[in-house]
Order: C-alpha cells, then structure tokens, then sequence
C-alpha cells in the first residue's frame, strides 16, 4: 500500500481532475438549457421560412420579369458611373495641381496632401463616397447660409440628447420662471392642515401638477395627509370620487383616475377596492364612461378611457402582486387599443364620445390628452398616430384660457347629468407634442420643435396665467405642461 492510502488522505494531485470534471459537467449541465433554447427558435424560424416560401416562390416570375429592363439600364447605369468617374478624376487634376503649388511653400504639407490624395484615389468607389461626402457638407453648409435658423434647429436636435426638447436658451429659461411663479401660486391655494384645495379633482390635478419634474414635492407635502384627505371623500357606497363629494353627483371615473394618479405620484398604493372600481367599470370593448353605471356604448369616453388607462399604469408599479400587475397591464392594453380604434382616420383626433350617434365634433384638448397618455402608457403602435398628429397641428398655438365643453347628457340608471368637464387645448397639446418627439425621427422631431417653439417663446399666451385665475384646472394643466418639458435636463 502506498502511504498516501495508509494514512487515509487522498492525493491531491488526483483531486485536481475530478474537480475540473465536476465544474465542467456543471457548466454543461447550464449550456443545456440553452442550447434547447436556441434549438427552439432555430425550429420556430424554420416555420416562419417554410411559411415564407410559398410567397417567394410567387415573386419569382416578377422578378424574371424586371430582369430584362434592369439588363436594359445597365448601360445608362455603367456610364452614368464612368461620367461620374471622369468628373470627379477633372476635379482631382486640379487638387493635385493645388497640392504641387503648396509643395513649393510647404513640402511637408504636401507629402500629407499627397498621401490623402492617393488613400482617395485607389477604387473608384472611394472617389464616388468621397465626392457624395463634400457635397453634402457643401450642400449642409449652404443650407445654414441661407437658412440659419432652420440649420440652427437641426443641428439642436442632432446633437442634443434625445429626452430634451432642445428650445432656444431664452425659451427655456423663461419656461422655468414661469413654472416655478405658477407651481407657487398653487402651492399657496393647498390647506396644508384639512382639505387641500377643497375639491377633489383639482385638488388632485394641483398635486400631480406639483409632483411631476420636482421630485422634492414628496418631502414638503405631508403624504398621510394627502391619503387621509382623498380616502375621507370618497363615494360612501363604493371605493371611488365624485366631482363633488356632497350631493347627487355620479360616481366619476374621471376624478377617481387623477386620484389614483396622484396617490401613485406621492407613493400611496391604491386598495385592491379602488382599483377594481376602475376595472369593473371598463368596457367589454375596452373603452371606459365617464360616469360609473354609464352602460350604453354610446357613453364610452376617449377622455375617461385616457384617465383610466393613465391611473393603472401608475398604479401598476406599485403593486406587489405579480397577478394583480398582469390584470392592470391587460386592462391598460384594453383601454389603448380602444382609443386606437377610435381616432379620427389620418388626424390623431378624438371625439369626446366615438360612439355619439351625432355631433361628433373632434376635441383638440381631449385629442393631447389621449396621446400623451398613450405614450406614457409605452403604447408600441404610435408612429402613424404620431405622424398625423405633427402634421395637424394647429399653425398657431391656442390661447390659453381656450377650451371647449361637450356638455352632453351622460344616462346613468334612471337619471341624465351632463358633462361638464372642460378640455383645455393649449396644455395637452404641448404636451402631446412633447411626448411625440421624444419619440420621433429627426424630421419629424424638427417639426415638433419648430411648433413648441412658437407655443412657448417669451410673450406667448401660457405666460399671461398668473395662477390667480379662478379655474384652478388650467393653471395646474399649464404647469404640468411647462414641467414636462424641463424635467428630463
């Protein structure tokens, strides 16, 4: 017997394979998995190929068909290309030339010419490439000659990050003083001690308006209060808002969903009860009424629908239930496809009731706030929608004070109470416009930009409201409105 057996320890030389051999099992025990993985979609692109096929095999004849034209311009073609050779070799000469004149002050600058003129000069290709490079920098160059402010504003939006709608410095600074006289004025109209502005709705629009862009909000509003004072109006007969918590006023979605949205602002968590409120009340459609018990199609409304989906998507993060996640993103999925389907063909517009058997009048406020909350929600499918909406924008911004009331009669059981809720144009259509660019190509982001620009320079009418006014509505829509555009520096 050796000695490493008879003093019963192992050799730790021999210890060394087996170890390397368990590691490398294990890891081939992990590759497993993956490489099932990869089999799978392997298996699942081949469908989809085979799927292809057929429609391949039916473009074949029309390819064959194209080939003897294409066979017929390729002559055009091969000498389009040598002219194109022969212009650019004319131009060369005279570079070279240049480059010998230069060699007679400088040598040393002309051996560099040199060398960049043969790196130029060794395909054709490259003379081409190189070609096409200069005259676009001359063609850029011309542009911003002739047009220095449209040059100016392209070159903001190339070089700006993508989360910042690059305004003119005095724009944006005149944005910011204005936000900050506003958000004071409506600081001043919360009692701090009892019951915040007094009115449900705008006391929740006041504090979402506070919240959004200045994250220190949290710390100087007492958040058990904001909680106890919601949560002490809400409808004795369910966990909801009205828009007046006394009287005989309809359960409102509306209000319910800016309050959810306020309480998911301040951190508040909604109870499992005030969240199935707003998910009973949708639709089999997916749309949602404005009033709870509002069951006829004809009531479903592109603004409530905005607000709810609003509300869940908020609330969802909040959420420790993986279930109850789910529940609110398919609900949220729902109330996005509705108002889809609903936009006025190749405008990005909205009627306030799509089902409305008449007067289906589009509403630019309530058209602002249904994108804007399509986009907040990371609908996918934008890109026609925000499309049209570039291109039907009003050619002058609203006035401020602009906005427009339906006022029509919503049947809830046995009883009619009328809509009155205002839709203020100028505050959601900036911030539509707002959300659109961020999410857009550069043209189309140009657009953008040139519109917020006439919207918010020095003098425009959002920096008339003082917020003294006595619609509370607007100054807290135009704050968060001129929040949403600074809070991404």
């Amino acid at each position: 017997m050796s000695e490493a057996v008879q003093t019963g320890k192992a050799n730790p030389a021999a210890k060394k394979p087996r170890a390397y051999a368990q590691v490398m099992g294990s890891y081939a025990v992990r590759l497993r998995s993956y490489v099932d993985k990869v089999s799978l979609h392997a298996n699942k692109l081949r469908l989809y190929v085979d799927k292809l096929r057929p429609y391949v095999n039916k473009l074949r004849p029309y390819v064959d068909k194209l080939r003897p034209y294409v066979d017929k311009l390729r002559p055009y073609l091969d000498k389009l290309h040598r002219h194109a050779v022969e212009a650019v070799d004319a131009v060369g000469s005279w570079l070279h030339w240049g480059t010998v004149q230069v060699g007679k002050v400088s040598p040393r600058t002309a051996k560099r010419l040199e060398a960049v003129e043969a790196w130029v000069c060794h395909s054709d290709r490259r003379k081409l490439s190189v070609a096409a490079l200069v005259a676009v920098v001359v063609l850029g160059t011309g542009f911003a000659a002739i047009f220095p402010e449209a040059a100016g504003r392209y070159g903001r939006v190339i070089f700006t990050s993508n989360r910042i709608v690059p305004l003119p410095d005095e724009t944006r600074r005149t944005v910011r003083e204005k936000a900050k006289q506003l958000a004071v004025a409506l600081d001043k109209r919360l009692d701090r001690k009892r019951k915040l502005a007094g009115e449900t709705w705008i006391s929740a629009q006041i504090l979402v308006a506070l919240r959004e862009g200045d994250p220190a909000t949290a710390s100087r509003i007492d958040v058990k209060l904001i909680e106890q004072y919601f949560r002490s109006v809400a409808g004795p007969e369910c966990a909801c808002w009205r828009r007046f918590p006394q009287g005989k006023h309809p359960n409102h979605l509306g209000v319910t969903s800016w309050v959810l949205w306020t309480f998911a602002q301040y951190g508040i968590p909604a109870h499992k009860s005030e969240l199935e409120f707003l998910l009973s009340a949708q639709g089999s459609d997916g749309g949602w009424p404005l009033f709870a018990g509002a069951r006829e199609e004809k009531f479903a409304s592109s603004y409530g629908t905005a607000a709810a989906i609003l509300a869940l998507h908020e609330q969802a993060a909040l959420q420790p239930d993986r279930g109850q996640r789910k529940r609110l993103a398919a609900a949220v999925d729902r109330g996005a496809d509705w108002l889809k389907s609903r936009a006025v063909a190749g405008r990005a517009r909205w009627v306030d009731y799509p089902a409305w058997p008449d007067a289906r009048e589009d509403f630019l406020g309530v058209s602002g706030f249904a994108l804007f909350a399509l986009h907040r929600v990371g609908a996918w499918w934008l890109g026609s929608l925000d499309s049209d909406w570039l291109r039907e924008l009003p050619a002058q911004a609203p006035a401020a004070l602009r906005g427009k009331t339906s006022a029509k009669a919503v049947q809830v059981g046995n009883r009619s109470f009328p809509d009155e809720t205002r839709y203020y144009e100028l505050p959601w259509t900036i911030l539509a416009t707002e959300e659109v660019y961020r999410s857009a190509g550069i043209f189309r982001k140009v657009r953008a930009v040139q519109w917020l620009e006439r919207a918010l320079a020095p003098g425009a009418s959002i920096y008339a409201l003082t917020g003294r006014e006595k619609s509370a509505t607007i100054v807290a829509e135009a704050l968060l409105a001129l929040r949403n555009e600074v809070k991404h520096e």
